[in-house]
């Protein structure tokens, strides 16, 4: 029986410090040159992810901004997409006007990323994008208006980190709206809140049971520490959460591991593969 191993990366596989240490990426690498097929699943976007694992020896595509893509690591090439259709993003878009604020507009243009935002105060909000993700992007633009650049074009993502309260009252909107879904969860970084929507076939759940078909294998087995894995977790054969991890994702697993800053992903896998 083929295992495809699948871990989240901020708070998982990633170290407080927002990277793979050393010592992870070599038990990795080991397992990976016999035979692992591995991926990671991340609410991050391809762009600065990849730059990131790039001390792994990774072949299998991975599941990047939350189930909205699958990104080929080793060519740099988004293989598949899902998209929210240009009614439903206007809604979206509509509602944050509505509450006072804003968001950023991702679409797919000629096989690339481009970020929209249309709020000055919106370019305090890049530095949470890497140099990476910046420049790799086709386009990172101030428009008029996010509306009208919605329409018509291949929409696949909209995003926004701020207080709790203020976005809690957004969400109650998008419940209502037809053809999206969100993901609303703490930033363990800076202690504000993501919420990031995307199309209602988007997910890590819907991604990972592409991948797995894509790979071929019969059984899965996921890493996760926060809301936006439980999707996976639902579906996998195993489950694991570092020790690190929220309370409510620790009572779902199989197993809860050493945390994030102590290899706690790479040590168990070490024991089931190499041992």
């Amino acid at each position: 029986m083929s295992t495809l191993y699948v871990s989240d990366l901020d708070g998982t596989l990633f170290n407080k410090k927002k990277a793979i240490s050393e010592k992870s990426a070599e038990i990795l690498n080991k397992c990976l040159d016999k035979g692992m097929q591995f991926a990671v699943a991340t609410a991050r976007m391809p762009y600065g992810c990849d730059t990131r694992l790039v001390a792994l020896h990774m072949k299998t595509p991975g599941i990047v901004t939350n189930g909205v893509f699958l990104y080929d690591f080793e060519a740099k090439k988004i293989i598949s997409s899902e998209k929210i259709e240009s009614t439903a993003a206007q809604e979206v878009l509509q509602i944050f006007k509505k509450h006072g604020g804003s968001c950023f507009l991702y679409m797919l243009e000629e096989g690339k990323i481009s970020i929209y935002y249309d709020q000055e105060e919106m370019k305090s909000q890049t530095q949470y994008y890497s140099e990476r993700a910046l420049q790799a992007c086709r386009k990172v633009k101030m428009v008029t208006s996010l509306v009208d650049q919605a329409e018509g074009g291949e929409c696949v993502y909209l995003a926004y980190t701020g207080e709790k309260e203020a976005l809690e009252s957004v969400c109650r909107d998008l419940d209502h709206v037809k053809g999206v879904k969100y993901s609303f969860y703490l930033n363990i970084y800076n202690g504000l809140y993501c919420l990031e929507i995307f199309g209602e076939s988007a997910s890590k759940r819907n991604a990972l049971l592409r991948l797995k078909e894509y790979t071929g294998c019969d059984k899965i087995v996921v890493f996760g520490d926060n809301l936006n894995d439980i999707s996976m977790i639902e579906i996998a054969d195993e489950s694991y959460a570092p020790a690190n991890a929220l309370p409510e994702v620790k009572e779902m697993v199989n197993g809860v591991l050493e945390d994030c800053d102590h290899d706690g992903v790479a040590l168990f896998l070490e024991s089931r593969i190499l041992n």
